[in-house]
């Protein structure tokens, strides 16, 4: 019998080789924890559809059902959403969201657009006119805060317009919402140029140097990091909220007779309480169309209202937060723009020859003609420079707002890639996120699908805590755990390029000219954008009616889970939906479509002037006056073509569907945590601002 032998052994592995083992492991869990994120597979009955459900890292979330095709969207955009607020990380505290939105609202709409108001409507004309404009902004308000409260990490209105109504009004609504912030731009610094004629008189080289600091300075500001922008908008909202308070009362004082005049009251409402005419038209004709003429300056004042809504990807805790800040916007708006026209109503005649002035002195706001009707020596001065000061926070508000539409875009892949890239500081703290080198989702490059949610077959490992921090996993120092500056500077610098059409003031000579034409063309781009949003509601209304009856009566635990889903929707609806939305929606189109009627009813055109005898002819003064109709028609027409040339366009090459009812699922996802630790204000100026339902 041949001895037994030893078996062959493998030989001894070295310390290497262990090693080695342990780094593949740990490079094998590390790219599944980059993405944040432990999934697991719901396996479906065969021939139906794989989804997975993504869980937060803050616990395991409950068991669902198969889930239609719509959660996987949900769950494809807040991973979008996810990884973005990965690469820029949300800095924007309640603090700033409710700062935001009560002093955002306050700018060059309500101190210098508010005189044409005055001018065309009367006292009565030009309240009622910012009223009826001030309803839809709050029934916008309150229906953006419905849908953002339940889903605030899509991708904010625009997101939940490409889920619940259709992917090409998502594309479309995204574009209109750049334009709009971004067209506001050099209105706003053409207002400040304007102002600046009241220290220094006919000096356009002047307003040219200030025009352009304004800008460079707009700029500068929000190429720090979003948090310095905040806290500088949380400054000048404090300064702004002072500053209107402290006109109202004086404006009150100068009313009840603290002034040479003596009181005043209702005097000016009574003598004239509309406008007697409008481009020479007179009578009761004339009294309306002039009160129409103020719902277009009414909607270039009140925009900025909608703030919060559409900020919500750098609000911390954007659940609990951008629904608090929208749904208190009733009180800005009868505090800040009711209170503010009520009063320049009182003391300033709509008659004064200053609120129709085109010759830069700076004296067109109602405000400071008050206070120098009332031969107030130094609050004139401080009003200006108010307006001032509101006109730079709002061109910085326009430009930090307009990028990020911008930025989100690209990394949509419906903008230029170049766009999405961000500057990193220090860059050796980059860490990747769940894409690729490129900062544009590759998910999106092409058509709208749905096969983002990731088709392996479940193959995924247990990702261990073994005690170590990522950035010792990425064998990083402790110091380089986070970026310390983190921008989107390439959509910042293409946004404030619009700001250059604020120079047309010095080409032109006028900037009261300049500045009526881009309130035209801001006008339009806002009530475009208010359309789609509330269009975007009725649908989201009619999908919640028609899945709430589609799981009623019913026991399974798909239809609790439903049913649980709806109740939390309807703990944010205000009463009166889905009615008040229908309400803003017809009033925004029906004035969309009728704000340029002075284009038609006028019979100035003049194409060209005909020689006779040598002379050209004098136009005859009795016709009613309205200076370049032509360009007033391009401000108020052409953007609502190029709005359905990008939706139809987008639907024609993408070959998009609108979704219908029966697929809408009112699904959350992985919603962020909620953090106690911002629920209240702190300090006294914010508790006493909460106290009055400012914030």
């Amino acid at each position: 019998m041949a001895p037994l032998t030893a078996l062959p052994t493998s030989p001894p592995r070295s310390r290497r080789h262990e090693q080695l083992g342990t780094s593949l492991t740990t490079t094998t869990a590390l790219k599944k924890e980059e993405f944040q994120l432990r999934e697991r597979i719901i396996v479906a009955p065969p021939g139906t559809r794989t989804v997975r459900i993504a869980e937060g890292l803050h616990g395991d979330a409950p068991r669902r059902r198969l889930w239609p095709q719509q959660a996987d969207r949900i769950l494809q955009f807040q991973r979008r959403w996810e990884r973005i607020k990965t690469d820029l990380p949300p800095q924007l505290s309640r603090k700033h969201t409710e700062f935001s939105g009560a002093g955002g609202v306050i700018g060059t709409g309500l101190f210098v657009g508010s005189a044409d108001a005055l001018r065309n409507g009367g006292p009565l004309g030009a309240f009622l006119g910012y009223s009826i404009v001030g309803t839809v902004v709050y029934c916008l308000c309150v229906s953006v805060g419905e849908m953002i409260a339940f889903l605030p990490n899509v991708g904010g209105v625009v997101g939940l317009a490409d889920l619940y109504v259709d992917p090409a009004l998502g594309f479309s609504l995204g574009w209109a919402a750049w334009y709009n912030w971004s067209v506001t731009l050099p209105t706003e610094i053409t207002a400040a140029a304007l102002v600046l004629g009241y220290w220094n008189k006919n000096s356009q080289a002047y307003v040219a140097w200030v025009s352009a600091l304004y800008l460079i300075f707009a700029i500068a500001i929000n190429c720090f990091p979003s948090k310095v922008y905040g806290q500088m908008e949380y400054v000048l909202s404090c300064a702004k909220v002072t500053t209107i308070v402290v006109i109202i009362v004086l404006s009150l004082l100068i009313d009840v007779g603290a002034s040479w005049q003596g009181p005043i009251g209702f005097r000016y409402w009574k003598e004239q309480p509309f406008a007697p005419d409008y481009l020479g038209i007179g009578g009761a004709k004339g009294r309306f169309l002039g009160f129409w003429a103020v719902i277009m300056k009414a909607c270039f004042s009140f925009f900025g209202s909608e703030v919060p809504g559409i900020a919500a990807g750098e609000v911390i805790d954007a659940t609990r937060n951008v629904p608090r800040a929208l749904r208190k916007v009733w009180v800005r708006i009868t505090l800040f723009y009711l209170g503010g026209i009520l009063c320049s109503g009182l003391v300033v005649p709509s008659t004064n020859a200053d609120l129709a002035t085109d010759d830069g002195t700076g004296n067109s706001s109602p405000f400071v003609i008050a206070f120098n009707l009332a031969r107030w020596k130094v609050v004139p001065d401080m009003v200006n420079a108010a307006i001032l000061l509101s006109a730079w926070s709002a061109a910085a508000s326009d430009i930090y707002i307009s990028s990020r539409f911008l930025f989100f875009l690209a990394r949509r892949g419906h903008a230029p890639t170049w766009l999405a890239h961000l500057f990193r500081y220090p860059r050796h703290a980059q860490m990747r996120s769940a894409q690729s080198d490129s900062d544009t989702d590759r998910s999106d490059l092409g058509a709208e699908s749905d096969s983002d949610v990731d088709s392996d077959n479940g193959s995924h490992h247990h990702i261990e805590n073994v005690g170590l921090r990522k950035d010792e996993l990425l064998g990083l120092p402790a110091s380089a755990k986070q970026h310390t500056y983190v921008m989107p500077l390439a959509s910042v610098l293409a946004s404030s390029a619009m700001g250059l059409l604020a120079f047309m003031s010095y080409g032109t000579g006028s900037a009261n000219t300049v500045f009526q034409w881009l309130v035209n063309v801001a006008s339009v781009a806002s009530l475009q954008s208010w359309a789609g949003m509330l269009f975007t509601y009725i649908r989201w209304h009619q999908g919640t009616v028609h899945y709430e009856n589609k799981h009623k009566d019913q026991d399974s635990e798909e239809a609790k889970t439903a049913q649980a889903q709806i109740e939390t929707i309807k703990k944010n609806r205000q009463w009166g939906q889905p009615y008040l939305a229908w309400y803003a929606f017809s009033l925004c189109m029906l004035v969309l479509f009728m704000n340029g009627w002075a284009v038609f009813v006028h019979n100035g055109w003049r194409i060209a002037d005909i020689m006779v005898d040598g002379q050209v002819p004098t136009p005859d003064e009795n016709q009613p006056k309205l200076s370049n109709p032509v360009s007033l028609f391009l401000s108020a027409y052409i953007p609502l073509p190029f709005f359905l040339l990008l939706t139809f366009g987008y639907k024609l090459i993408k070959q998009t569907e609108m979704i219908p009812l029966d697929s809408m699922t009112f699904y959350q996802g992985e919603i962020p945590p909620y953090d106690p630790s911002t629920d209240e204000p702190k300090g006294r100026v914010e508790r006493f601002l909460a106290w009055l339902m400012v914030i």
